[in-house]
C-alpha cells in the first residue's frame, strides 16, 4: 500500500464491537525507514485527546500529508446551490485566480446526490460539498457536508491543526469563515449517520427479504426468535462508523426514520 512493503490493519473496539480504524504501514528499500499512519473516519471517530495524539506524533519527527475538515448541516441551511453562488461570488478566491471547479453526481434530477469539488488535490488544497444524506441512502435527506482536503504539497500542515480545527477550517477559503455558527453539533451528526446508515440497510432488509420472512412465519410456523437466531451473523456492516452505535439512537428512531 502507498509504496510500502508490509501494512497492520488497525481495530479498535466500542462495547462488543470491533471496527477497522486505519492503517500503519512500513517496510520498502525506497521508504528509507519511514511508516505511515492512515485514521480513516471511523479512526477519527474515537480519537479521545486530538492534542495527545498532536505531541505523539511531534515526539516520532512525524509530519501530516494529509488532512481531512468537516463541517455538516444536518438541515440542509447551507446546501450544494449555495456553495454554488458563492463560487460564482468569487468567495473561494483567496488571492489571484478563482479555483478550478467540478460537479460529480446528479445534477439533473438531483434525486440521489450532488457534489462540488473546489480547487485541486493535486496542488494541495480541496473543498469537497456533497449531499452526505443522500450518498448514505436516504433521498430526502437535507444534510450537506463541506468537506476540505489538505495535502502537504508547497505547504506544511502543523499538528495544531488537529486541535485547532476550525481556525483552520475557516481559512481554507473566505466563504467558509461565516459557517461554523450554523454547523451542527458532533451528537446529533452521529445520530443522524446512524438514522441514515442503519435506516437504510433495514429498508433495503424489508425490501429484499420482507416476504421471504412473512413466507417463513406464515406457511412454515418459523418463529420469529427462530429467524433472528438463524440469520443473525455477530460482527457490524462495514459501513457503520463506531460513533453511530455510541449515539445512543433508539429503536423507535430507527423504525420512524424507514417509515417515513
Amino acid at each position: 500500500m502507498f509504496g510500502f512493503d508490509k501494512g497492520i490493519k488497525l481495530h479498535a473496539s466500542v462495547g462488543s464491537r470491533t471496527f477497522p480504524i486505519g492503517f500503519l504501514c512500513y517496510g520498502g528499500a525506497s521508504q528509507a525507514g519511514r511508516w505511515m499512519l492512515q485514521l480513516t473516519g471511523s479512526g477519527c471517530s474515537v480519537v479521545s485527546s486530538w492534542s495527545r495524539l498532536g505531541k505523539l506524533l511531534a515526539a516520532l519527527d512525524a509530519r501530516i500529508t494529509r488532512l481531512d475538515l468537516a463541517v455538516d448541516f444536518l438541515d440542509g441551511h447551507i446546501g450544494v446551490d449555495d456553495a454554488v453562488a458563492m463560487h460564482k461570488a468569487g468567495r473561494f478566491t483567496s488571492g489571484g485566480r478563482p479555483p478550478t471547479t467540478t460537479c460529480a453526481g446528479d445534477w439533473i434530477d438531483r434525486e440521489k446526490g450532488r457534489t462540488l469539488y473546489v480547487g485541486s488535490a493535486a496542488n494541495g488544497k480541496l473543498l469537497r460539498v456533497y449531499e452526505k444524506g443522500k450518498q448514505g441512502g436516504d433521498l430526502s435527506s437535507e444534510w450537506v457536508r463541506f468537506e476540505v482536503q489538505f495535502g502537504n504539497r508547497d505547504r506544511v500542515i502543523p499538528f495544531r491543526a488537529l486541535t485547532e480545527r476550525d481556525l483552520f477550517f475557516c481559512g481554507a477559503y473566505p466563504a467558509l469563515a461565516e459557517m461554523l455558527e450554523h454547523a451542527s453539533e458532533k451528537i446529533l451528526t452521529s445520530q443522524t449517520a446512524g438514522r441514515v446508515g442503519i435506516g437504510h440497510l433495514m429498508f433495503h432488509l424489508r425490501r429484499s427479504y420482507g416476504k421471504l420472512v412473512s413466507t417463513l412465519t406464515e406457511c412454515f410456523q418459523a418463529q420469529a426468535a427462530d429467524l433472528v437466531q438463524e440469520f443473525r451473523v455477530v460482527g457490524t456492516p462495514r459501513r457503520l462508523r463506531p460513533d453511530v452505535l455510541a449515539s445512543q439512537l433508539t429503536w423507535a428512531q430507527l423504525l420512524a426514520h424507514i417509515q417515513r
